[in-house]
């Protein structure tokens, strides 16, 4: 019971931050020649409509939309063997928050809407929340190595 709990509370949470990065992509898009920059052109806002992958890798956005159904599937599919470790299932809810949250840019504008500026890249919070949940499967499988 505990875990359905957790796990309710794991989706919702990202629901509410894929909603969010929703709304911020939406305000680069419409507002996209406005930038502001807190620390020189370090950190800050700024948008960029990004047709690579992961550090804007070139690659087709044709194989990016046909392929991404297969790769969420495959991690629904893991998630529900691993479902029941409870740093499992927050790790997996966000990376596919962060992938759904990426691959509807992909079908709505062939490009994925980045608006943070951090030192050399431009990200955004879909980002964030995939390399966030692939951090806590990598720092959970540590400590079971250990």
């Amino acid at each position: 019971m505990k875990n359905k709990i957790h796990l309710t509370i794991y989706i919702v949470m990202s629901g509410f931050f894929l909603c969010l990065d929703q709304i911020l992509k939406y305000l680069a898009r419409t507002n996209s020649d406005f930038s502001f920059y807190i620390w020189k052109n370090w950190i800050g806002w700024e948008y960029l409509a990004n047709p690579g992958i992961a550090f804007s890798l070139p690659v087709p956005n044709w194989l990016v939309v046909l392929v991404t159904p297969f790769i969420l599937l495959g991690i629904i599919l893991w998630f529900f063997k691993k479902s029941k470790v409870v740093s499992c299932q927050l790790s997996v809810v966000l990376i596919l928050a962060g992938a759904l949250s990426n691959y509807i840019d992909r079908i709505l504008f062939g490009v994925t809407i980045d608006y943070f500026r951090i030192l050399t890249g431009v990200i955004n919070l879909a980002d964030v929340m995939i390399v966030g949940g692939v951090g806590l499967l990598l720092v959970k499988s540590y400590k079971v190595k250990k």
